[in-house]
């Protein structure tokens, strides 16, 4: 006797629903709840949720932005890190993350060692007036730190 097979019922809102829990589940790294990053202790913990590592105050990180913006949508910034770039000491990469955007990583730059100088520059988003940090991981593993205030007057990522 030959058993009918079943079909699977699955109707499309099913799999809409099933598709975007999937991915909300991937990124919700991504996303930390928004902090005052005021404090330095607070800045330690963002870094630290992000990366799983815990940075340390740099004066080899400079990171220029203004400190007053007429928008959120374009804002200015500028990385220099000193250092040799030799196989033995080198910036391996930069995380740029604005804790109080709605995404908290807003740019990363990679560097090869003998080949690119640690420096970058590039436009973000801000959504409100809020300290920026530059996170470089060394070729130690080691974390330098630097932040910066920017004062915006419009949300740029609305």
């Amino acid at each position: 006797m030959v058993e009918g097979t079943k079909r699977a019922n699955f109707t499309r809102r099913a799999l809409f629903t099933a598709a975007a829990a999937a991915g909300a589940g991937l990124a919700g790294g991504v996303f930390i709840s928004q902090v005052d990053a005021s404090d330095s202790d607070d800045d330690v913990a963002i870094v630290k949720q992000l990366t799983g590592k815990t940075p340390a105050g740099s004066d080899r990180v400079h990171l220029v932005m203004p400190s007053k913006f007429p928008n959120g949508y374009t804002v200015p910034l500028s990385l220099d890190i000193d250092s040799p770039m030799t196989e033995a000491d080198h910036v391996r990469n930069v995380r740029v993350f604005a804790p109080r955007n709605p995404l908290v990583e807003v740019a990363r730059f990679h560097f090869v060692p003998g080949r690119s100088e640690p420096r970058a520059s590039t436009r973000i988003r801000l959504a409100e007036p809020q300290y920026v940090l530059a996170v470089a991981e060394m070729s130690d593993g080691a974390l330098l730190m630097s932040k910066t205030w920017v004062e915006v007057a419009t949300n740029g990522c609305a």
